[in-house]
């Protein structure tokens, strides 16, 4: 609600209660009672816009980040649907871990709020490695890319999606696990 809803509103209920005074104090009268209800709904109201100010804010402020989630920024950021964004990223993760220290992947994956879920909605990948033919490698990272092109398929996303989904994974694992957590990441993506 904008802040003219919210005047409009506010006179409303002060005329409906001013109405309901002067026609009778009765607490049986309708009109006491429709300004009884409708002081709720603004009480509601301005709850509501408190809700939607602190998640303005957090979305404003860098340790915010982590309360809106990896979801959230992938489907605004790149337009995708949110089982696109949960599949896509536990696809990246699904690469990363196959070339990352299991003690690594695990303290990453407490650091990422929803990692199971993440994990749980990518599709299988065969052969799931490293992503070295991104920066001009080749070998057998080619067929851990293919493998990770087909999930970013099996999502109905184009595998050039790839590309634009590893700069905001990697920038979020930043911002909620540290950048020596990031570091390990992207190495872990750009692995032979």
């Amino acid at each position: 609600m904008n802040k003219t809803n919210y005047i409009q509103l506010g006179a409303l209920i002060a005329l409906i209660s001013i109405a309901g005074c002067a026609a009778n104090s009765n607490p049986n009268n309708p009109l006491s009672t429709v300004g009884q209800g409708l002081s709720t709904v603004e009480g509601a109201a301005q709850s509501g816009q408190q809700i939607l100010n602190a998640g303005t804010a957090a979305a404003s402020n860098p340790a915010g980040i982590n309360q809106i989630g990896l979801v959230d920024i992938l489907v605004h950021r790149l337009g995708v649907s949110p089982q696109q964004a949960l599949g896509g990223a536990g696809a990246i993760f699904q690469a990363a871990q196959g070339n990352m220290n299991p003690q690594a992947f695990a303290t990453l994956s407490k650091s990422i709020p929803g990692m199971d879920s993440m994990l749980n909605a990518a599709p299988a990948m065969s052969g799931v490695g490293g992503l070295s033919s991104l920066t001009g490698s080749s070998g057998s990272a080619v067929s851990s890319v293919a493998a990770l092109a087909a999930s970013f398929q099996q999502l109905n996303l184009s595998p050039d999606m790839v590309g634009q989904f590893i700069p905001v994974v990697t920038n979020y694992v930043g911002k909620t696990s540290g950048q020596v957590t990031a570091d390990l990441f992207q190495s872990a993506l750009t692995a032979k």
